[in-house]
């Protein structure tokens, strides 16, 4: 639900941080961009308020142009725009560790034999090319284009991600993506103006456990919180998944805001010290590790490790909405997203160099 007019302590002129997606916005709850997600098969947006992001096909180019395979060389590596991509020629594959030599393909198979399957970056922005990524749920409706997916996760990567919306969870449909970041999941619909995210279907006892079976086999989830004004009633439907893996969020400690400036060592956090919320819900599990405070000592995030998988809890949405973030200075969002998405991947598997941090 919309609030204040002002982002707290954010500055709309601060110089430009990592990315460039030419947005802006107000805040409170009253956001603009977000993370969306997209498919080769579905439009950008879908069910996300009438967003104006465009689809992976027609979006952002990627730095092989969307093919696969994508073939890295030590030294240079072509894209199917026929240019280069420079390589360090000391590493291997994609800049990574060194292999024997033999081109890194996204196919699953360690080509070059360094230990780490599909270890491919071509434009060294600490994203893998060859990362299956999917969201389930939808965009909150403060979003009117410029969602994270479209913009800036398309411009690092040609798979972009696969957008799950309101279908029924399967161990078929999950199967093939390696991480997921839930979006809004609630029962209930919301409206900002013409702009609407759609009620979700309550997830039965069987999707639920399709859920945890597919986290426990080593799939990697993050949940985000906090698109609605009735944050109680929100993380309902969200628990119903997390509980599978030991976690969820508080029905009491809600009204997470402010910034969260105390941060706990762990791969996730490298490098973070400071992160906006604002209308978020503390996680809330004695099975989950605690790893960010804010304000009065609020927990803000935890993860943990299920089985195979692991699991990020963060207390807020505000980082699924790249124009809100864009312009802020002193803030790590896009080091905090990079992060969260290799620690989500599995351990041997697309595990790739994170930059430091951009500034334009």
């Amino acid at each position: 639900m919309p609030r204040s007019t002002e982002l707290l302590g954010l500055s709309t002129i601060a110089l430009a941080a990592w990315v460039a997606v030419a947005c802006s916005s107000d805040d409170g709850d009253d956001k603009v961009g977000g993370l969306g997600a997209q498919s080769s098969g579905a439009s950008a947006g879908v069910g996300h308020g009438g967003s104006s992001a465009s689809s992976s096909t027609g979006g952002a180019s990627s730095s092989t142009g969307g093919t696969t395979p994508i073939v890295v060389m030590g030294g240079s590596s072509s894209g199917a725009t026929g240019g280069t991509i420079a390589v360090d020629p000391q590493a291997g594959a994609g800049g990574q560790t060194p292999g024997n030599g033999t081109p890194e393909v996204c196919d699953g198979v360690d080509n070059d034999q360094n230990g780490i399957v599909d270890d491919v970056d071509l434009g060294h922005d600490g994203v893998c090319d060859c990362l299956n990524i999917g969201t389930i749920g939808q965009i909150g409706p403060w979003s009117t284009g410029g969602n994270i997916f479209a913009e800036w996760l398309d411009a690092r990567s040609p798979l972009g991600a696969v957008a799950l919306d309101d279908q029924v969870l399967t161990p078929a449909v999950l199967s093939p993506l390696q991480v997921i970041v839930v979006l809004h999941v609630d029962e209930t619909a919301i409206s900002n103006g013409s702009l609407m995210a759609a009620a979700h279907h309550a997830f039965s006892d069987d999707e639920a456990t399709a859920f945890g079976d597919w986290v426990k086999h080593g799939g990697g989830v993050m949940t985000t919180i906090g698109y609605t004004g009735n944050e109680s009633a929100e993380v309902v439907n969200v628990n119903r998944l997390l509980g599978t893996v030991g976690m969820g969020y508080s029905t009491t400690d809600i009204d997470l805001s402010g910034f969260v400036t105390e941060w706990m060592a762990h791969p996730v956090t490298m490098g973070v010290s400071n992160i906006f919320t604002d209308n978020g819900v503390e996680p809330d599990s004695a099975g989950g590790t605690t790893v960010a405070r804010g304000a009065d000592g609020r927990i803000a995030l935890q993860v943990s490790e299920a089985e195979a998988g692991h699991v990020v809890v963060w207390g807020d949405e505000w980082i699924t909405y790249d124009s809100e973030w864009v312009d802020v200075e002193n803030q790590q969002v896009e080091t905090f997203w990079l992060n969260i998405l290799k620690w989500l991947s599995p351990p041997k598997t697309c595990q790739v160099p994170i930059p430091p941090p951009r500034v334009r």
